[in-house]
């Protein structure tokens, strides 16, 4: 016989920084073996739930970069908001507890970075260390859109 809970506000943990919580945790997150390829993955169908298309994907070695004709992090208002690179941003659209992706790629990839109307922004990674490969470089920023482009270099040992 089972005892119902009630849970109180008091039992609630806000998270403040999604960044570490997903480093010590990103089996939850992306599974045993994430590659760069389902990191991709991730992000293309989170834009096609947010209408953003058409999209581009292409791949440099460990370098991915994902455009879209609409910039999916520009507001109604037409402010540019990167909070969703920095917390867990619910979306719904995509099923329950989803998040969308970009915060993902600040935990979890070498670098990350984002080129669109407010300009290029590194949002994670050593600009000195993690040269953009200069095919992507050529992208930045866009005529239109936004750019995203990560590296992400960890393979599973396989």
């Amino acid at each position: 016989m089972s005892e119902d809970r009630i849970y109180t506000e008091a039992d609630i943990k806000v998270l403040d920084d999604a960044v570490t919580f997903i480093r010590r945790r990103p089996d939850r997150f992306v599974g045993d073996n994430p590659t760069g390829a389902s990191f991709a993955a991730r992000v293309v169908e989170d834009l096609i739930l947010l209408d953003a298309g058409p999209l581009r994907v292409e791949r440099n070695g460990s370098w991915y970069s994902i455009s879209a004709d609409k910039d999916w992090l520009v507001s109604e208002d037409g402010t540019v908001s990167l909070e969703a690179f920095h917390r867990l941003v619910p979306m719904p659209s995509g099923g329950l507890f989803h998040d969308r992706a970009e915060v993902l790629l600040t935990a979890l990839a070498d670098a990350v970075v984002t080129s669109g109307s407010d300009g290029t922004n590194w949002i994670s990674g050593d600009e000195a260390i993690w040269k953009l490969p200069s095919e992507l470089e050529l992208l930045l920023p866009p005529k239109r859109g936004r750019i995203i482009a990560f590296h992400y270099a960890r393979f599973s040992a396989a």
